[in-house]
């Protein structure tokens, strides 16, 4: 991980990801660090090469192992067989062969890695690339997203206080589709017109942002091919450099408003011509070159703009990024101080924060060297506002020892003396790279979370995270995929976020605080529950005050209902009602700003809701996190996959199987195979048949309302259509006999990854018994796919209700779905409340419907010629103005209006005292055109 990983992998996933053969000649298959002397590195005596073909169709390839000269690294190289005029394996699977090199292959082997674009040298990020997002991005101002909600969500990018205006991807840019994104920054000309500055693998893109939901190009140029590329501004000059070479280049942007930029200086010499970042202090007037084949840091003059001139450089250790600040009040006023990044041995060694004076470029002097526990490798920060803290991310901890994305907070008050003080985290398994503070608010741009808004105005050692939009959806995993950079500083708030695969995204940040924890419900009575929403403004007066609404999804049904203002001024309460026993009830609650950026409670809803139940209490039985095998089994009996097996381990991710595991706790889960080989998604996948895991046996007898939820992990793709399927079935014999609880696949949107939860009430699909048990199957039938699957947080629970409204009478026939239709009633049953719900339940789903009532009951079979029992009558009232449509749940719902219930001679208000009875008619198809009927449900009022 900690060596250069000079292999071909960025064309191998690439190819594996789209679907096309590998296309990669043999001197592209494999990239040199400059300077780095791979031809010159001596091999290890034993040395591994292996043949394999990494993608089905694809060609074979043989790749090298050696060591190098970076302490734990290791170097490389992947080409293709055919390119060095060997035959190819018999076999398209991977084989091992433990040699020494011959003296024939090994200068063939050597010119083909030492080809190729440069890399930046021990940087592990090389290894985890992936394609560009395909096709193009988002325009709000040219066509707003359809559905409720941000624009970030209705396109799936998770979001909260964020507004996503526009997204360009990599081709809207005029990138390649082998093109990567990597830095962002901004610049407002003299006119007081945004742009956004977008590097990419081959250029830097200027983007007009004035209008951030207009987002447009206006130059593309182009600069050496480069994984890294960073880019800053002075005055009306633009500054690129890049891991690539050619030193630095100058752009003028003094035109840019007439849609002409113009690279009118290329800044060589001083050693390397790569650099990896670049530093301006803008109050001083220098530019400082960081890193680029083991620098410190090169310093140039900017008195003539376009004509950088160097004046000195510090070379003590290697400086990966740099803040840099004049200080014009104080103890040190008047003092140029550089804030760095890095270490020794390209940052590896001793690697932490190191506080420097620059102010005379001839004796650059070190004021402080600060450390900090669980250091991997320091990355990059920025100062708070009042300069007395420096917010530090490390790359590599998450790789590590450190489980969440965690930020280092020093004390650099005095300069001469700064200190480790304390660190906070978010509450995801990612990893850290670029952050900035800006107006009290701390932006991060942390791969595979996104971009993340901490108010360190409020506390500064352990802010509250406020707001967020996740540029990379598809997974939150400590690797080396999705949000590059994050810039906050244009003047009319827009913020910039790039993205390694996904390209430039604009929007802004507006962010309202919700907290309903001390009153949030996880159980629902069967008369419904309420519970109280406190609402605040980041910035007063921004609350839309129509907004606030609770948002309940159950029963394959998902409703909205306004939150109701209190006497307490930004307290709003919301209502819950009751639901049948055992219902899981998902919800949330929302508010919006005046500017249309909606914040939720939680943070992450509606991806991650409060899950609650309905009933009167709940308990969890039995809590598997995988950490121990407790029971769990494979290898089944007619199992036929001959790889691809069941194991339980810690993940390593392939971006087809996770690198993560599914639960809160722990690092274990259950997965279908573990490749030896690092991002290999055919290694180990499934193949060529079925692999089943068991649960052990569990004991539901005597529950009252025992329910099942797990996580789950479904990946297929590649070699076209695809056919195969994750099952998941329940047997309560021991496993004598099998009901399908559910299918994945072999197409759909979980069907690519990502952990979902998936949560069943038993007694809808067997009879619980003592010999209750799950299998999951994953299954490899048809051509060669990528098939992985995984299990994680298994969790049974039972919950207890107590009497139900109404009672059930008069018996249904089955349905198309085999099952007979079920009439429960929730909410209250007191007229004074009227709160009455009635949900038809196990219906044929898309089947039309409605309601029928009456306060005497009767009972006529087959009734109109269908095939269902009439139950109300003989006079009886039909809920015309509430026909509907079964959900795909299967459900229809009714809210019955007491003080106008529909009847044959109309609307009559109902007394307590009461007695009413109701059933629920729909079509349906069994075998051909007809109808049924639910059971009846008699309820009396209070």
């Amino acid at each position: 991980m900690r060596g250069p990983r000079l292999t071909g992998r960025e064309g191998v996933e690439a190819a594996s990801a789209i679907g096309d053969p590998l296309d990669l000649a043999p001197s592209q298959a494999a990239s040199a660090s400059p300077g780095s002397g791979l031809a010159a590195v001596p091999p290890r005596d034993a040395v591994v090469l292996m043949a394999e073909r990494r993608v089905p169709g694809g060609p074979n390839l043989i790749r090298w192992q050696g060591g190098n000269r970076l302490p734990r690294g290791r170097v490389e190289a992947a080409v293709p067989l055919e390119g060095l005029g060997i035959s190819p394996p018999h076999t398209p699977m991977h084989k091992l062969f433990r040699s020494r090199l011959s003296a024939g292959l090994a200068p063939l082997l050597f010119l083909g890695v030492t080809a190729g674009a440069a890399a930046h040298e021990d940087d592990p990020k090389v290894r985890d690339r992936v394609p560009a997002h395909p096709g193009t991005g988002f325009l709000e101002g040219v066509a707003r997203s359809a559905g409720a909600g941000s624009n970030a969500a209705a396109l799936g990018f998770p979001a909260q206080g964020a507004e996503l205006h526009s997204w360009l991807t990599i081709g809207d840019m005029g990138g390649l589709r082998n093109e990567s994104g990597n830095d962002c920054w901004g610049y407002v000309s003299p006119s007081g017109r945004e742009y956004a500055l977008m590097g990419t693998s081959l250029a830097t893109v200027v983007v007009e942002v004035t209008d951030p939901g207009n987002a447009t190009v206006i130059a593309r140029l182009d600069g050496p091919n480069s994984l890294w590329r960073d880019i800053k501004v002075y005055q009306d000059h633009c500054y690129a450099v890049s891991e690539g070479g050619q030193g630095i280049q100058v752009f003028d942007m003094s035109q840019v408003d007439s849609g002409v930029v113009t690279l009118v200086n290329t800044i060589d010499g001083q050693g390397s011509s790569a650099t990896h970042n670049v530093a301006i202090d803008e109050v001083s007037g220098f530019l400082y070159r960081c890193g680029g084949s083991g620098n410190g840091l090169r310093i140039y003059s900017l008195q003539d703009p376009a004509q950088p001139q160097y004046v000195g450089q510090w070379g003590n250790r290697y400086v990966h990024d740099a803040q840099i600040v004049t200080y014009t009040s104080g103890p040190f006023a008047g003092r140029q101080v550089a804030f760095c990044c890095g270490g020794f041995n390209n940052g590896y060694g001793d690697t932490g924060l190191t506080i420097l004076d620059v102010t005379n470029k001839s004796n650059i002097r070190t004021m402080s060297q600060v450390s900090y526990p669980g250091r991997e490798y320091s990355h990059q920060g920025w100062l708070s506002v009042d300069r007395t803290r420096f917010y530090l991310g490390d790359e590599l901890d998450e790789r590590g020892g450190v489980d969440l994305q965690t930020t280092r907070v020093i004390d650099v008050s005095d300069l001469n003396n700064a200190t480790f003080t304390g660190a906070f985290t978010t509450d995801i398994r990612c990893i850290s790279h670029n952050m900035y503070e800006h107006d009290g608010l701390l932006y991060q741009a942390n791969y595979t979370s996104g971009v993340r808004v901490f108010d360190v105005a409020t506390d500064p050692d352990d802010p509250e995270e406020i707001a967020f939009l996740d540029t990379a959806p598809t997974r939150d995993t400590a690797s080396f995929h999705g949000c590059w950079n994050v810039y906050p500083f244009l003047p009319s708030g827009t913020i910039l976020a790039s993205d390694l695969e996904r390209g430039l995204f604009v929007m802004s940040f507006d962010a309202l605080r919700l907290d309903a924890a001390q009153a949030a419900p996880e159980l629902v009575p069967g008369t419904g529950t309420s519970f109280q929403v406190d609402i605040s403004e980041y910035t007063a007066g921004t609350l839309d005050p129509s907004s606030p609404s609770l948002e309940i999804r159950a029963l394959g049904i998902e409703r909205s209902f306004p939150l109701v203002p209190t006497a307490v001024p930004g307290r709003f309460e919301g209502r819950i009602s009751g639901f049948p026993c055992a219902t899981e009830v998902q919800w949330w609650v929302s508010a919006s700003t005046t500017n249309g950026v909606e914040s939720t409670f939680p943070a992450r809803a509606p991806v991650e809701p409060v899950i609650a139940f309905a009933g009167d209490a709940a308990s969890v039985l039995r809590r598997d996190d995988m950490e121990s095998e407790a029971g769990w089994s494979r290898d089944v009996a007619g199992d036929t996959a001959p790889r691809g097996l069941w194991v339980r381990a810690i993940p390593l991710e392939t971006g087809a199987n996770p690198g993560y595991d599914g639960s809160p706790d722990g690092k274990f889960c259950w997965f279908t195979g573990q490749s030896p080989v690092p991002d290999n998604n055919t290694y180990q996948d499934v193949d060529a048949g079925r692999t089943t895991l068991l649960t052990p046996l569990l004991d539901l007898s005597g529950l009252n309302e025992p329910r099942i939820e797990y996580r789950r992990w479904f990946h297929t793709s590649w070699n076209g259509p695809q056919d195969d399927v994750f099952d998941v079935e329940i047997s309560n014999d021991g496993g004598q006999s099998w009901q399908l609880l559910e299918r994945v696949g072999p197409t759909g949107p979980e069907t690519r990854g990502g952990w979902i939860r998936a949560s069943f009430r038993v007694r809808e699909h067997v009879l619980p018994t003592n010999q209750v048990r799950l299998r999951f199957i994953a299954s490899d039938t048809g051509g060669p796919t990528i098939v992985e699957a995984a299990i994680d947080e298994f969790i049974v629970r039972d919950v207890g209700c107590g009497a139900p409204l109404g009672s059930a009478y008069c018996q249904a026939n089955p349905n198309s779905t085999g099952e007979t239709g079920e009439l429960v009633a929730v909410g209250s049953d007191d007229v004074a409340v009227n709160d009455l719900t009635l949900l038809a339940r196990r219906l044929p789903p898309g089947e039309f419907g409605f309601f029928i009532a009456s306060t005497g009951q009767d009972f006529v079979t087959n009734v109109a010629g269908g095939e269902g029992n009439l139950c109300v009558g003989p006079s009886l009232g039909r809920f015309l103005d509430q026909i509907g449509t079964a959900s795909p749940a299967g459900t229809l719902r009714l809210d019955v209006d007491l003080s106008s219930i529909t009847t044959a001679n109309g609307p009559v208000a109902g007394q307590p005292g009461d007695t009413w009875n109701f059933q629920a008619w729909h079509r349906d198809v069994n075998p051909s055109a007809t109808s049924n009927l639910t059971q009846g449900l008699e309820i009396t009022l209070r």
